[in-house]
Order: structure tokens, then sequence, then C-alpha cells
């Protein structure tokens, strides 16, 4: 049965503008680069034929400027909805002195302005919070007429993560109910987010071949390395979804502050364990 969907904000993302989301994806990006071991960790390091790459909401364009930095014979270029972020992805670039990195608006639920044939590879991170089901199968037609002959679609996407924390568990179920009320969801019952075994099947719907999976679970235990950063990516982006959360009908603002304070005492026990949960698909244009 489909999800019921209740009226929400059309607006392409589901954190609101301003500097407290900059701010989060700058660093949640380059925690989740490391996570994955690079950005093209699939590759090993093997970009022979790959000239060309577009990154589809690229926000404050952390992975393009790395894919410029590591590879500074490809043209790296990413698109996103919001204009605060492409500028202050320019104004990176321009400061890091990447000149093969550049970025331009657009909504990726339209059709984008670049000619066919355009790429060598097409990048997106994290689709799921700012797509509802309807709107990939159109998004990878419009890749695939981007893509130059042999290129590749490169996707990666999310599930909710395993924690020994009941408070995060319990987020993620509230979570995991608001993407689904809001028809943002692949889940059929509203306890997962979905989109992770979809990916393939949608990749061969819009006539991609040789379509391959790479996972990735980085650790967030209290014993890692990365602890004290997976911790604040933890905290901060709870409270970021808060907005939505509450307007999806999924929780209360007593809830998520009880939940909050809950967390923020489990996840600093010795005992803490966590692992995020991501896959990357990709496949090649025939």
């Amino acid at each position: 049965m489909a999800a019921p969907e209740k009226p929400h904000d059309d607006s392409s993302f589901i954190l609101e503008d301003g500097s407290a989301q900059l701010s989060w994806l700058i660093f949640a990006d380059n925690l989740v680069t490391k996570g994955m071991g690079g950005v093209l960790p699939e590759r090993d390091g093997d970009i022979s034929g790959i000239k060309n790459i577009l990154d589809l909401g690229c926000g404050p364009g952390g992975w393009v400027l790395n894919v410029a930095f590591e590879y500074p014979e490809v043209e790296a270029c990413g698109v996103d909805i919001s204009r605060p972020m492409v500028d202050y992805a320019n104004a990176r670039a321009v400061s890091q002195g990447l000149t093969n990195a550049s970025f331009g608006v657009m909504d990726i639920r339209q059709s984008l302005d670049f000619a066919d044939s355009s790429f060598d590879l097409i990048n997106a991170r994290f689709l799921f919070s700012s797509l509802k089901p309807q709107n990939w199968p159109p998004l990878l037609q419009e890749c695939m007429r981007l893509l130059r002959p042999g290129g590749v679609l490169r996707l990666t996407e999310l599930e909710r993560s395993l924690t020994s924390s009941p408070a995060i568990e319990q987020f993620w179920d509230i979570y995991a109910r608001a993407l689904y009320t809001t028809g943002r969801s692949f889940s059929v019952d509203g306890k997962h987010i979905g989109i992770i075994p979809q990916l393939g099947r949608l990749m061969h719907e819009a006539g991609f071949q040789h379509i391959r999976n790479r996972a990735h679970a980085p650790d967030m235990s209290a014993w890692t390395p990365d602890f004290e950063g997976w911790r604040q990516y933890t905290m901060v982006i709870w409270l970021l979804l808060e907005p939505f959360l509450i307007e999806s009908g999924a929780t209360t603002k007593e809830e998520i502050e009880r939940l909050r304070q809950q967390a923020s005492t489990e996840i600093w026990s010795e005992g803490y364990c966590g692992l995020r949960l991501f896959l990357t698909t990709w496949g090649e244009k025939p």
C-alpha cells in the first residue's frame, strides 16, 4: 500500500536553509567521504577516461572540491538548488585555487542546463532527502541524456544506522515515519528509508548496464578514532531535522527534547556502539 502523503513544503531539501545547515553539511561531507574511503573508492585511483564530472545536489561543494584537488586533470562541476550553497562553493573553489571546479544553481527535479553527452561521470549522494520516489525515474533519464556513451552514473544512499542507544534508535523510528508520511520514502511500512535496495532497479529501468554495488559501514563506536566526529554529526543532525520531524506529525517538540537528552547521555557511555550504513551503486550508459 502506498504511503499516505501529508502536505509539506515542496522545497527540495528537508533541512531549512541557514548557517547551521551550511556548517553541518561542510562537516558531514568530509566525515562521510573519509568514512567511505575517499571520493571514488571503488575505482582504486583509476579515473582513465574520466574528464568531466557532475555532482548533483552538491550542497557546499565538498565532494567536487575534493575531486578537483585530487584529480587536477578533471573538470568537476556541481549543481544545487540553493543559491547560498552554490555561492559558498564557488568562493571555496576560488580561495583554494581550484580552477577546475565550478558550481551552478539548478533544480535536479527539472531538466538541467547542459548539452547532451556532456559528462563522463555523474555523482550524487543522499538524494533521498531531496527527492520523492516519483522524482527518481525522470532524474535518471536526465542523467542518461547528460552522460556520454560508456559514462557512469554513481549514486550513494543510506539506510538507518545501527546503534546501542535506545534514544537514537527511537530517533530513527521517528525519522523513517516522517519520510513515509510525507511521501519521501521507498519503505513499505515506514520503518526504514528504503532507497538502497531500489537503486539497482531504478538504474536498470533507466537503461543503465553493468550495475554494481559497494557497501560502506563506518564505525561510530566510542572506541574508534572518529567517534567524536560522528557524535557531533549525530547530535547536530537531529537538531536540524527537528522542524521537519514535528511538521510531519511524526513526533512532538517535547518528545524530541526528551530523546535528545537521553541520547546525549547514552552516546557517551563506554560501551556505545554504532555503524553508519551507506551503499554506492553505479552503472554505465550503453
